[in-house]
């Protein structure tokens, strides 16, 4: 336990984070309408809440170990976030080329609430753990999964897939938002999209979006790509232009002498290999969806939609999504929302029943 009470490790928190705007409005009144949404009053230390015909409390599962990759600092400054906020202590495995923005965020941080971080694992991390958080790929996942007990807690953020469907217009807006989702995180987050299916002119709506694309990176320079990130972007277009050349509907746009996108209509249902790093795949809507899809199913992330509307809603869910929303806000996910799948503030703590108290 930090020894903070929960208002004192909000207000800490909204502070810290007012320089992270990527990180969603952690405003304190939105931190406590969140705490509230999920555990009500559970996480105060007054008094046990009241619960059904009993009262409980909500202690924090602590230490709690977050393992986490090097794609983007996003989804590591929300586990901590999360493990401050319900009031445990915190260690953080990070990378091997670290990440700053941990750094920088924990200094802002009281130091009864800044984690400890390491690049290399401390075995007994991992043993002391009463809840362990893991984002990487499966094979990270199933080590830790190899070495924990049954009493601790594996909340584990393995490999995922998120994607777009759109149906209706294709005007500019839907156009800006799916480049905007493409371009964010050079798109190597969780919730970044890796193919659109477009009912009707598929392969109009991928110029459209490789020039906004191309307006997007000019703004924008991205920084240079690493020698073996590079090596895959490159075979990856040589790959896809070679089949343009020579199966019919395959059609390329690529950045100019540059790395920094490629836009691949493929008319092939069933999704490809995406090196990421801004290539998307655009493909006409599959006739068959959920087979199109099934080899990804367990994998499936977030769907952005294009419109939203209560069938398109039911369609992403029947699929296997864990987040629908509008495309454009692929992400941009709200504070409250349940990180594939789960309540993110619930998993990380332990619920104490308290039977014949007044």
């Amino acid at each position: 336990m930090t020894g903070m009470k929960l208002d004192d490790r909000i207000g800490a928190v909204a502070s810290a984070a007012v320089d992270y705007p990527w990180l969603g409005d952690l405003r304190a009144e939105n931190i406590l309408r969140w705490v509230a949404l999920e555990l009500g009053e559970l996480l105060r230390e007054a008094e046990p809440a009241e619960y059904g015909r009993q009262h409980c409390f909500a202690q924090p599962l602590t230490p709690i170990l977050h393992v986490v990759g090097g794609n983007t600092p996003h989804a590591a400054l929300q586990s901590l976030i999360r493990g401050i906020i319900v009031g445990a202590r915190n260690r953080m495995k990070l990378p091997q080329g670290g990440l700053p923005e941990v750094d920088e965020f924990s200094l802002r941080l009281p130091s009864a609430l800044r984690p400890e971080l390491a690049v290399q694992l401390d075995p007994g991390w991992a043993q002391d753990a009463e809840a362990v958080v893991v984002y990487g790929s499966d094979e990270t996942v199933r080590e830790f999964s190899q070495r924990l007990l049954p009493a601790q807690r594996l909340l584990a953020h393995g490999h995922k897939i998120s994607f777009g469907l759109i149906w209706g217009s294709l005007e500019q807006g839907l156009v800006d938002g799916a480049a905007r989702d493409v371009f964010v995180f050079d798109q190597l987050g969780c919730l970044s999209p890796q193919f659109y299916y477009v009912a009707g002119d598929s392969e109009g709506f991928a110029s459209l979006l490789a020039r906004r694309l191309e307006e997007l990176c000019l703004a924008t320079p991205v920084t240079r790509r690493g020698q073996e990130i590079a090596a895959a972007l490159r075979g990856c277009r040589e790959e896809w232009k070679f089949r343009a050349a020579t199966e019919p509907g395959i059609v390329v746009w690529e950045s100019a002498g540059t790395l920094d996108w490629v836009v691949i209509h493929d008319p092939a249902a069933v999704p490809a290999a995406n090196p990421l790093h801004r290539t998307i795949f655009v493909k006409p809507m599959p006739s068959e969806l959920g087979s199109a899809l099934a080899p990804i199913r367990h994998q499936i992330s977030t769907v952005g939609l294009h419109p939203v509307s209560l069938e398109s809603v039911r369609q992403a869910i029947r699929l296997g999504a864990q987040r629908v929303c509008r495309i454009g806000q692929m992400q941009n996910p709200p504070l409250t929302w349940h990180h594939d799948g789960w309540p993110t503030l619930a998993s990380l703590v332990r619920y104490v029943d308290i039977e014949g108290l007044g």
